[in-house]
């Protein structure tokens, strides 16, 4: 029972998290108005200045959370990344902004890596798809607060006007807004310090007190052994990072623009439909991974994914391009809320299977590398591009998410379907190995 507490406490993070990167989709309109800026630079604020540098500092990270506390190292991060958020409050230009965004990623760099590799600790292979998937929902459910509790919030502010906070001077409601939501994850670093810092299974008693070019020459040494598997996982889940990301950054002004909606209701109900469809997806995800696995599916995590992926272009074709009011573009995104969610927990999944534990925080790393310097700084990134550049009209919003949805997810189940023989090979070589 201890592990699921810590699992929950993880979840608890993922979900603060989520909700600090995430609450500036809600007030893109009045950022713009209040910093003069365009759909670009604010698909710029959204993506790479958090994307770029949570990617860079995972991999130090990593190194650090392979050799000492992880729990530590998490609580650093929680504290750090919350600050920052508060920081987001206070800015008063593109740049401002854009240096406080670098500190969410910087501080949020922490937990991934971290939790994956405590989780890891936790629980058997046979039970850890669940468990991955458990936490990673606190994405979803993260995402989905943001919009609905910062919805609320900003209604409430915005019928209140600016804000005296003390020595911060005096705040629009859009900047006090960031201010409040960093206090939980004040709370959280406290809550933390309740987790046990689990024993490392399966170290190798060579692996201890091993240097640090010894642990990376091994590394090295263990990925290009399966290069394949890790090139088209890394890939596959990153392209379907990008779509998503594209989605939680643009889908609340996407009901604002194109069907008239307040930012309040469009939060509530989009923050909604991903609280509800989205976590109830991450779980069915480790579900029918452990099913498959039961069943002696060796690539369970792929397989689970390569099904739940097909249905992804025909539910966003039509909440994009068919839907004739703004109910009803929520009830057809709400299965692809569902399908898109599947693969959340099963990255991790995949990569713990196969992975020594004394490098599971350095291959999470890598991959968040991947996956966050591609997927989250090109996902919003793109849409605000093609908003701008190519569509040329801010309403026209829902095109240039059709776009990155129809073409991001077929590319993912082809890079899926390419992988899958060599991680089912890779599994094979871990356990002969062992």
């Amino acid at each position: 029972m201890y592990a699921w507490y810590v699992v929950v406490v993880l979840y608890l993070g993922a979900i603060v998290s989520f909700v600090d990167r995430q609450i500036i989709a809600l007030v893109v309109d009045d950022i713009k108005l209040d910093l003069g800026l365009d759909d670009f630079q604010i698909g710029l604020l959204q993506g790479p200045p958090f994307g770029i540098f949570y990617a860079v500092m995972s991999i130090p990270i990593a190194l650090a959370a392979d050799r000492y506390s992880r729990r530590n190292i998490v609580i650093m991060g929680v504290t750090f990344w919350s600050i920052a958020t508060a920081a987001c409050g206070m800015a008063g230009s593109f740049w401002h902004l854009f240096l406080a965004r670098i500190g969410v990623g910087v501080g949020e760099a922490t937990l991934s890596p971290s939790a994956y590799s405590i989780i890891s600790d936790y629980f058997p292979k046979q039970r850890l798809s669940l468990a991955m998937a458990v936490f990673t929902m606190g994405n979803l459910t993260g995402v989905g607060l943001a919009m609905v509790l910062g919805g609320a919030l900003i209604v409430w502010l915005k019928a209140i006007g600016p804000v005296e906070v003390g020595l911060l001077g005096t705040l629009a409601p859009w900047q006090f807004t960031f201010v409040l939501v960093a206090i939980p994850g004040l709370v959280l670093a406290v809550l933390l310090l309740t987790v046990r810092e689990p024993a490392r299974r399966g170290v190798l008693p060579e692996a201890v007190g091993a240097t640090s070019r010894q642990q990376l020459l091994e590394f090295w040494r263990f990925v290009r052994a399966h290069l394949r598997t890790f090139a088209t996982l890394f890939a596959s889940f990153t392209m379907l990072v990008l779509v998503a990301y594209g989605n939680f950054a643009w889908m609340a002004v996407f009901f604002v623009r194109t069907f008239g909606w307040s930012a309040g209701q469009a939060g509530l109900v989009y923050g909604l439909v991903v609280i509800v469809f989205g976590t109830s997806g991450a779980f069915f995800g480790g579900w029918l991974a452990n099913v498959l696995a039961r069943r002696g599916r060796v690539d369970a995590p792929y397989r689970a994914t390569m099904l739940c992926s097909i249905p992804l272009v025909p539910f966003a074709a039509l909440t994009f391009l068919a839907a004739p009011d703004g109910w009803w573009a929520a009830a057809l995104f709400a299965p692809w809320q569902f399908f898109g969610a599947v693969p959340a927990g099963l990255a991790g999944a995949a990569m713990m299977t196969i992975t020594p534990n004394r490098m599971r925080a350095k291959i999470s790393a890598v991959y968040l590398f991947f996956s966050n310097f591609i997927g989250i700084s090109l996902g919003s990134t793109a849409v605000g591009y093609l908003t701008t550049h190519v569509f040329r009209d801010d309403s026209l919003v829902r095109y240039s998410l059709a776009v990155v949805n129809c073409v991001g997810a077929p590319l993912a189940i082809v890079l899926i379907a390419l992988g899958m023989g060599a991680f089912r090979d890779s599994v094979r070589r871990v356990e002969s190995a062992t």
